[in-house]
């Protein structure tokens, strides 16, 4: 319905036009104004698509009213009324981006006829920008999915990407531009299924540009971008904000790992390659949210002979069964760490969780749940001390099966076992908390053991399976693309979309179109 403002300082003319429009039932929303300057007031706060004016009036006549809603507005209708002593003063105003005139006294006939051609420009010009905003509306989500693909690319070291094309130039900015990775990754399904809401709770609590890209249902990656790189208190601030406002508003607990600043897209994939294995370190810290890819413990790795030498001497005797001389192998760690005194706590802690870990998978007769009760404590501890004594009643509780299989065959039979289980169940509705208590493991070491035996996360792999299938699908069957998503697993047909052109780069028609 369009809204037509009726202006005349007479009340009976104006009420005449009014018992016009409503005798004859066009469908018109009136607005009534005794003058000019009241009109445009109006005009000025609310839209409206047709004005009928009078010429004469105090204040501010029509064609004053006529020339200010010309230069506010031009896309308004005019349609101004005059007596017929007022015909010339009227027609030479019909340069002022008038759409038509009548004379007084008006007859009905005319009026229809005036109002009616102005309602069929009115239909006609809201067609054009129905148009207009459909071509931008597509213009702009090609550009997006383009700048989202370059995006993947980057992550993934594609070479299209990675073509030494600086960060500015590539997100079209006149200064130079820096940018922070954060890895956003939740143990559970939620990316897909919150990804609208938390689009809007980044857009509300970041105040940076930036680009979030949609990895998979459990990981998303945010670009921030800014003139220079910012400092780390500023991007801890930020993460803990993001993480608040996600648990208050969705009741989900993320952890984030924040990158160093890069300029240069030829440096995104090898600094989330480095972010991505830092997910490894949640499963030691999961009351730790949010990480930092540049810190110690992300860096340190056994390059020093003598702690390595130690290390081996500790797991060989857990390989053996020999648990006298991994207590003294033990000691001699603990003397080794304190008198060299140059790691952080945290570091040490994740040394013993790595020796923990390895004796408990080395033990039948331990269940592996209470891996994570054992962590807690290790990740508790306020001394040394306390980690030392810790350890040593962990050693002194584990009985190590002699029988018990090397744990490199182990974690491969339960890998092979989980594969067959998305091969027969890819269209199931799987999910790492689902396979994770049928293989009887917690979610949170099942996802560090699949990446650390695959080299890729489960989520993925479930992935991959899932777009293999498609692609057969695709080529080997006439079924519909929108019947197919429930027997791939997916909830929706967008999401399977999606994914599917995340994953080959092209829409599921496209990929089915090209290879026919």
């Amino acid at each position: 319905m369009y809204r037509i403002l009726i202006v005349d300082d007479e009340r009976i003319e104006r009420q005449g036009i009014l018992q016009l429009i409503k005798t004859h039932k066009l469908d018109l929303e009136t607005i009534l104004a005794e003058n000019g300057e009241v009109a445009l007031e109006i005009i000025k706060n609310q839209p409206i698509d047709i004005l009928i004016t009078d010429i004469k009036m105090p204040f501010m006549d029509g064609l004053e009213l006529a020339e200010h809603v010309s230069k506010l507005n031009p896309n308004i209708e005019i349609i101004i009324y005059s007596a017929f002593n007022e015909f010339e003063y009227a027609r030479r105003a019909l340069r002022t981006n008038i759409s038509n005139y009548l004379l007084k006294p008006i007859q009905v006939t005319e009026f229809l006829a005036v109002l009616k051609q102005t309602i069929e420009t009115c239909d006609e010009l809201a067609a054009q920008n129905m148009r207009t905003d459909q071509l931008l509306e597509g213009y702009n989500r090609g550009l997006l999915y383009e700048k989202e693909k370059m995006l993947l690319d980057a992550l993934n070291g594609k070479p299209n990407a990675v073509n030494s094309r600086t960060l500015d130039r590539s997100f079209d900015q006149s200064d130079h531009t820096w940018i922070h990775l954060i890895i956003a990754d939740c143990g559970r399904k939620f990316f897909d299924i919150h990804h609208d809401s938390f689009t809007a709770l980044l857009k509300e609590t970041i105040s940076y540009e930036f680009d979030y890209v949609n990895m998979d249902e459990n990981q998303s990656v945010l670009f921030i971008n800014h003139h220079q790189p910012i400092d780390k208190e500023t991007l801890r601030e930020l993460g803990e904000s993001i993480i608040q406002k996600t648990r208050e508003a969705m009741s989900e607990n993320l952890g984030l790992v924040v990158g160093k600043a890069v300029d240069r897209l030829d440096q995104v994939h090898d600094l989330y390659t480095e972010m991505e294995r830092m997910l490894e370190f949640r499963f030691f810290m999961e009351d730790q949210a949010i990480l930092f890819s540049d810190e110690q413990f992300a860096q340190a790795n056994f390059n020093d002979i003598e702690l390595n030498q130690i290390l081996e001497k500790v797991y060989q005797c857990l390989e053996y069964n020999d648990i006298e001389v991994a207590k003294y192998s033990l000691e001699l760690l603990f003397s080794y760490l304190k008198t060299k005194g140059q790691f952080s706590s945290l570091y040490t802690k994740f040394i013993c969780s790595e020796i923990m870990k390895k004796a408990v998978t080395r033990d039948n007769k331990l269940e592996f749940t209470e891996m994570n009760v054992y962590l807690d404590s290790i990740y508790r501890t306020v001394s040394l001390h306390d980690l030392k004594d810790f350890m040593f009643a962990i050693f002194d509780k584990i009985e190590i099966s002699t029988e018990m299989k090397a744990k490199d065959d182990s974690n491969l039979k339960l890998i092979r076992t989980i594969r067959e289980l998305i091969e027969k169940e890819y269209g199931e509705d799987l999910s790492l908390e689902g396979i994770a208590e049928r293989v009887y493991l917690t979610p949170s070491y099942l996802s560090y053991l699949f990446k650390k035996e695959t080299g890729q996360s489960l989520i993925r792999y479930i992935t991959q399976v899932r777009m293999e299938k498609a692609a057969l699908l695709l080529t080997e069957s006439n079924m519909k693309i929108v019947d197919m998503y429930t027997l791939l697993g997916y909830r929706s047909s967008t999401y399977f979309i999606q994914t599917f052109r995340n994953y080959y780069g092209v829409t599921p028609a496209k990929f089915r179109e090209s290879s026919s």
